[in-house]
């Protein structure tokens, strides 16, 4: 039985380098037979070998100085940011395509990768429940909302758009690009959650066009009540579109071979009101996803699916020197993006074939994230000199050092001693973690006895366990930075 935390993965130390390079020489020399083998009866171009290339030796050998010192993201000790280490199958798949380069834009440019993105879609579909609709790859989040807004924009032609304080940044853009005039943030409660009864309070008095839920905020992790966003869709009729750029792929991890939902169970690393919101995006009206988040791929690989195919229909579009193929798919004939590599889609394909979007495949490795984020939640509340901040709803965990925080100005001082000990402020850090910075408003909701006179901004923070090495061996990364900020905050305060 494979086992797909280790077989797919490279590893911290390359413990699967020998597997992946036999791997990437199959892929090269199956590329290499297939030039060689295209129209045979063709001369060859090259009258002699190429010049030895000893320039570019050269100027590899300076590239490959500067790729050392980048930042260990594949490692368990680097938690800062959402930085997935790619699946063997995501770097296989995509290099077997890049090196013919092939342009999902039209059928044309891309027959094979166009289908393979299709397929992807589907599997994306039915992983979020969604018997039928449409939907397609992008290079990102912001952008698939951005696609995702100005659908619902032209289809429905007024009203208000609300999303929570704590959305992604690009939702602000997006309604300015757009030319939105009615956008507003809601506040969230304590747990940076979006507050339906501050969301009501608006919705009687201005008309919603869409509601943007989080599945998974950018700063927390954070999940917003769907079930309760589907009732207020009930009674007001706007577009509910979830922003699960971050957090879609855990769905996965309670789905059986079948896509069928499985019994709740704390195997899945989910608290049951985690668990009970992901069920309910089967019932939202169109989801931006992200592959190249929680889904293994590597950046950019985001999506966005519409329950609804005629949400495409705004976005037509066509031009006199592409889309000739009318009998076969052009993705590029309802969607923002122009150039999409198809190389992508080989990647996604790749890998959901040998990691279905269930709990036999990318929801096991999924659940690992989930877990290990749990067991850090575990580890700071029985430590002597941290404090969590939030229960991570997903796989990323706030928290701040001390236990009994009397001002806002005490909190800040003691994490940004330990942001500059261990981040990339710190180039010996030896693990490297992140921060949250959020209005006072939110912290008087956390802590609403703190002191906090000049009603400053404050920093908490932040892990993301993004990566599921942090559950193997029984925790062992994820106790031993437990340990190490713990040491830390002994001596700081």
């Amino acid at each position: 039985m494979k086992n797909p935390g280790f077989d797919a993965f490279l590893g911290p130390k390359g413990e699967n380098g020998e597997l992946f390079k036999e791997l990437i020489l199959k892929v090269i020399d199956n590329h290499l037979d297939w030039r060689k083998n295209s129209f045979p009866s063709d001369k060859s171009l090259y009258e002699s070998k190429p010049a030895n290339p000893g320039e570019f030796q050269e100027i590899l050998d300076e590239f490959l100085k500067l790729h050392n010192t980048n930042l260990p993201y594949f490692h368990p000790r680097y938690s800062a940011q959402m930085l997935k280490d790619p699946s063997i199958f995501t770097l296989i798949g995509y290099l077997a395509f890049m090196m013919s380069n092939p342009n999902n834009h039209a059928y044309e440019g891309g027959p094979i990768t166009t289908l393979m993105e299709l397929e992807v879609t589907d599997m994306m579909l039915k992983m979020c429940g969604f018997n039928e609709g449409w939907g397609h790859l992008a290079s990102g989040g912001s952008l698939a909302n951005t696609e995702a807004l100005w659908a619902v924009r032209d289809t429905r032609n007024d009203g208000a758009v609300y999303f929570s304080e704590v959305s992604h940044y690009s939702w602000k853009r997006i309604c300015t690009i757009l030319r939105i005039p009615g956008f507003k943030e809601i506040e969230v409660d304590g747990f940076c959650r979006m507050d339906l009864n501050h969301l009501e309070d608006n919705l009687n008095t201005k008309n919603a066009m869409m509601v943007v839920a989080n599945l998974g905020s950018t700063g927390s992790g954070s999940i917003d009540d769907i079930e309760g966003l589907l009732q207020l869709r009930e009674k007001y009729g706007f577009h509910l579109h979830i922003d699960a750029a971050y957090g879609g792929f855990s769905r996965s991890v309670f789905l059986d071979n079948n896509n069928d939902v499985l019994p709740y169970s704390q195997e899945f690393g989910l608290s049951e009101y985690a668990y009970r919101q992901l069920i309910a995006i089967k019932d939202a009206d169109s989801l931006t996803i992200d592959p190249h988040k929680q889904g293994l791929i590597s950046y950019g690989a985001g999506a966005v699916i519409y329950k609804d195919q005629k949400l495409r229909e705004p976005l037509s579009n066509t031009a006199p020197y592409t889309y000739h193929k009318t009998d076969k798919p052009n993705i590029g004939m309802f969607s923002l993006e122009g150039s999409r590599p198809g190389a992508m889609a080989a990647a996604c394909w790749l890998t959901y074939k040998y990691l279905p979007l269930n709990f036999s495949g990318t929801g096991k490795i999924i659940s690992g994230s989930l877990k290990t984020a749990k067991k850090f939640y575990e580890l700071v509340d029985k430590s002597a000199n941290l404090s969590n901040f939030l229960y991570p709803d997903l796989d990323i965990n706030t928290f701040y050092a001390g236990k009994i925080i009397d001002s806002v100005d005490n909190l800040n001082r003691l994490a940004l001693q330990i942001y500059n000990e261990y981040s990339i402020e710190n180039p010996d850090a030896q693990f490297i973690i992140s921060k949250f910075v959020m209005p006072a408003t939110i912290i008087k909701k956390r802590f609403p006895f703190i002191l906090n006179t000049d009603n400053k901004n404050a920093t908490v923070l932040r892990s993301v366990f993004i990566k599921h090495w942090g559950e193997v061996d029984d925790y062992y990364y994820t106790r031993l930075l437990v340990e190490e900020l713990d040491r830390f905050a002994s001596l700081s305060n």
